[in-house]
């Protein structure tokens, strides 16, 4: 196994360089920090380009994940790690994977059931909004313009794994989603603006739900499009719901009523 000294290599500076959302989106790369998401990566089948890890437990890494021998390994000091890592206390190590592609056309033949985000900037709402997907069934996510980056190393440790099992469409527009409508998809959005419950929505069927960002709800653009819009009931004066919690709150709703 290659061992490299000094943050001046062209790899360790390339890795540390995914931190940024513009390298990562020209490069198509990402980073999988920690032994946990790692070893679900692994797990999910997740592409990697290469691998450092913690020189002092190289050997018992390279080990546990005989499977991913055929990909570059590289021994590092543990301040190399930390250098190329977003997080303060990194484990020991991180993967240079490749992002996966999904394409909308066969999410839409599926007839099943899933989620657009508009315009959500948050990452930790996003991550723990693809983990829900995942946790209920969800087919897959697409995400609007304004969308904060998926594979932001904040929402990839946030989904817990999900960015390797949840299919993610980056890039769509309000446009290229009304469209889905010719696949017989019903639009629904979530919305405080309608006296209508989310009990009395029918989710069956090809549904795709629609959550605003966090500061402005849906945009007009997106909700000329819905087929109609629901709330959560509140029983307090709180006057709404964080987006993650309100898209686990249907997610679920829509789940329970689709027999998942």
């Amino acid at each position: 196994m290659k061992e490299i000294k000094s943050r001046d290599n062209h790899k360790i500076r390339e890795a540390a360089r995914l931190k940024d959302g513009k390298y990562r989106q020209r490069e198509q790369l990402f980073l999988i920090e920690g032994r946990t998401l790692f070893a679900e990566a692994v797990q999910r089948g997740q592409e990697f380009l290469r691998i450092f890890v913690d020189k002092d437990r190289a050997e018992q890494y390279l080990d546990e994940y005989r499977k991913s021998r055929t990909v570059e390994w590289i021994k590092v000091d543990p301040a190399l790690i930390k250098y190329i890592c977003d997080t303060q206390t990194p484990q020991g190590i991180v993967a240079v994977a490749r992002i996966p592609q999904w394409d909308l056309k066969p999410l839409m033949q599926e007839s099943g059931l899933l989620i657009y985000l508009d315009g959500l900037a948050d990452p930790g709402n996003m991550g723990t909004i693809l983990r829900t997907a995942w946790a209920f069934g969800v087919s897959g996510v697409m995400l609007g313009p304004g969308c904060v980056d998926p594979f932001n190393p904040k929402v990839v440790r946030s989904s817990m794994g999900a960015v390797f099992a949840v299919p993610i469409v980056l890039d769509v527009s309000p446009e290229t989603l009304a469209q889905s409508k010719k696949s017989g998809y019903r639009l629904l959005a979530s919305s405080l603006n309608t006296d209508l419950n989310i009990s009395e929505v029918d989710f069956s069927g090809a549904v795709i739900i629609i959550i605003g960002s966090e500061a402005r709800g849906i945009s007009s653009k997106v909700l000329k499009f819905c087929d109609s819009s629901f709330k959560i009931p509140i029983f307090t004066a709180v006057d709404s719901l964080n987006a993650a919690v309100a898209c686990g709150i249907i997610i679920w709703e829509a789940g329970k009523q689709r027999g998942n």
